[in-house]
């Protein structure tokens, strides 16, 4: 067999193979979709961000909507009634963000039966980047404030928890 023939026959197909393979190799995770969120990194990600909140408007009584991705015009994906129960030990009222108003003249985004601002706690991104980390991408928006952070959520010990979180603009 001529060294030409040999190469056309076994090695070009292999070749090609091997680059194919590598081709779809991807070093970067995609984010999990929206549903898979609600997990214990979800959660423990939502929790670093609640004990990161300003006290804006001391004394005056709070209510708190968790979101899941991104924030547009066409609006917001509430978090489900049973992972906001997870958060039912913090002893704060939370809202389901479906159930938000829109109150003029400045638009503040608030709570039904008070009329008074509510905080958005936004789990904006939820990436794995291994068996047991991924990296989280959260903020919170109240009035006209807002602040951004990217966060590390680790699971040690069977417990999971933010091991990283750095403030990326805002409050």
């Amino acid at each position: 067999m001529t060294r030409r023939r040999f190469f056309f026959l076994f090695l070009f197909p292999l070749l090609s193979l091997c680059l194919g393979l590598v081709g779809c190799d991807s070093s970067e995770t995609a984010p999990l979709p929206l549903n898979l969120y609600e997990c214990d990194a979800g959660e423990a990600a939502v929790r670093e961000l609640i004990g990161k909140l300003p006290d804006l408007n001391p004394g005056v009584p709070k209510s708190y909507s968790i979101v899941l991705g991104e924030i547009n015009r066409d609006g917001m994906t509430p978090a489900s009634d049973a992972f906001t129960k997870r958060f039912e030990d913090l002893k704060l009222k939370f809202i389901n963000a479906q159930n938000l108003k829109d109150i003029e003249p400045d638009h503040t985004i608030a709570d039904p039966e008070t009329r008074l601002a509510a905080f958005i706690l936004q789990l904006r991104k939820l990436q794995p980047t291994s068996a047991t980390t991924w990296d989280a991408e959260v903020g919170w928006g109240y009035k006209k404030e807002f602040a951004r952070w990217k966060m590390r959520v680790e699971v040690k010990d069977g417990k999971t928890s933010v091991v990283k979180a750095e403030k990326v603009e805002g409050k």
